[in-house]
């Protein structure tokens, strides 16, 4: 930009901000000192949609969905039978 000193026009840089830098999807500007940078975003299971059937947990710093365990409450039998597991898995049996 251009500033008077001494009644002579100069050009001097402009301090930067982070309105002039674009930071690409997974990051996010930061202000390091006078400078704007780009910092990775850290995501929570907030930012994770996971589909029916699973749910979202932290893998150390990373949200995953991973299977609802389901237990013999997530199970209806018909009449006659009863709930019972299976090698993690709840199953109807006689």
């Amino acid at each position: 930009t251009c500033r008077m000193e001494k009644s002579m026009p100069r050009c001097v840089p402009m301090a930067r901000t982070c309105q002039d830098l674009t930071c690409p999807p997974g990051s996010r500007c930061q202000m390091d000192r006078t400078m704007p940078r780009c910092v990775p975003v850290k995501l929570t299971c907030q930012d994770l949609t996971c589909p029916p059937g699973s749910t979202c947990r932290m893998d150390r710093t990373t949200p995953r969905c991973v299977p609802i365990a389901l237990t013999c409450q997530d199970l209806t039998c018909p009449p006659g039978s009863t709930c019972r597991m299976e090698k993690s898995m709840p199953r109807c049996v006689p």
